[in-house]
């Protein structure tokens, strides 16, 4: 009974880590937007849109922890580090 609830418990931590979407770092800048979107065919997309030092604006998809720890005005990437 404990190897196989132990077996499960791994198993589980694997699955989770696995499906963690990784995008591309956006550019270092202050957050001046952010949106989440829910999509009925693939669920939630996290965005997130950077002024960086030279004025420009990039949009780029995050995690939801990244989102849920940068709000505006907030130094990316920094606020995304806990």
């Amino acid at each position: 009974m404990r190897k196989t609830l132990v077996s499960a418990v791994i198993a589980a931590v694997a699955v989770l880590t696995a499906c963690s979407p990784d995008y591309a770092p956006g550019p270092a800048g202050t957050v001046s937007d952010r949106s989440a979107t829910y999509r009925k065919a693939d669920g939630w997309h996290y965005q997130l849109t950077i002024a960086t030092t030279d004025g420009r604006r990039h949009d780029f998809r995050v995690t939801r922890d990244d989102y849920r720890h940068c709000f505006r005005g907030s130094a990316y990437p920094s606020c995304t580090r806990r």
